[in-house]
Formats: C-alpha cells, structure tokens, sequence
C-alpha cells in the first residue's frame, strides 16, 4: 500500500500502474494464473512481485534477492537505479528452490513477461517459513521499510518510461 501513495504522490509515471492481491498461489496460483490470462501480456512491461520481505537477507541488511535475474534486466536496472545508495539487489541464492517458477510472478512469467520475485527471506534457515507461527512479532520492520524504499527508487526508470526490461523467454520457447 505503500507504494500505491509513493506512486500516486509523484503523479509522474509515464506507464500505467495496477496493484494487485493475488490469491491461493501455494495450491497452484490460481489467483496470478486467472490474472495473466486476462491481460495482453505484451503489452505488460514489469512485474514486480514482492514477497517475505520481513526478515534480514542471507547478504545483510539493505539487500534482497530477485529471482530470475539471469532471465532478463530487470534486475540490472533496479540495481542500476540504486546507485549511491546502500541497498543491493543479489541474483536468487537458492536456485536449486526453482523459486522463480514457484510463485506468483511465474504465471505472468511463462508468457513473456519480465516477472521477478524481489525477496528477502533466508528460506534455508527460517523456520517460520510458510508456517502458520510466521506472525507479524516475527518480522523486522525496519527491513520491510528499506527493502519498499529501494523498490520505489529502484523502478523509478521503469515506471517512467526510460527503461524496459528485457521479456523473459516463454516458458513454451
């Protein structure tokens, strides 16, 4: 929500911004794979799909990792955007998770748009991961706050026009 008054209090983007809630991803992503077949995917130029970012990443603090960073520039730009400041965004630590394929980002993924997952959560150690105990008293504030800062800075060029990421190959290609 956030970004939605950032956004919206600039008033300068150049591209048309939707926000969305998906729904029921971890027994099949029914809510982004509905949503990605009612869309022209070419015509959708990032998605930004932003997930556990609550807890400290495995790089430290002001950082967090975007799956699929190999797949397109969408990172390279974020990254690019952030210059000067603190935070850093890492290619996905654990590739052997397959998470690029594994959230809600992947359904708009698999037709082509550039759709990454921007996460901080040390999934290998947390033990609240996707548990029913991962409760608010477990997340770092502060962390959500500066990972939804580098967002806003980060996708500046993005939202503006300047820049387009790269489309993901299909999943079909």
């Amino acid at each position: 929500m956030s970004l939605t008054k950032y956004y919206k209090k600039l008033n300068n983007n150049a591209r048309t911004l939707i926000f969305v809630a998906f729904t029921a991803e971890e027994i099949g992503e029914y809510g982004s794979q509905y949503f990605a077949k009612q869309i022209d995917a070419d015509k959708v130029v990032a998605m930004f799909n932003i997930e556990m970012i609550g807890k400290a990443s495995k790089f430290g603090t002001n950082s967090a990792f975007i799956t699929g960073f190999e797949r397109s520039d969408f990172g390279k730009i974020l990254q690019k955007n952030l210059k000067g400041t603190a935070f850093k965004f890492y290619p996905d630590p654990y590739p052997d998770q397959n998470l690029f394929y594994r959230s809600d980002n992947a359904s708009l993924a698999e037709v082509g748009v550039p759709a990454h997952t921007i996460s901080t959560d040390q999934i290998d150690i947390d033990k609240l991961y996707h548990t029913v105990g991962d409760e608010f008293s477990s997340l770092d504030v502060n962390n959500i706050t500066s990972a939804i800062r580098a967002i806003a800075l980060s996708s500046r060029t993005i939202v503006s026009g300047q820049d387009t990421p790269t489309r993901v190959p299909k999943k079909t290609e």
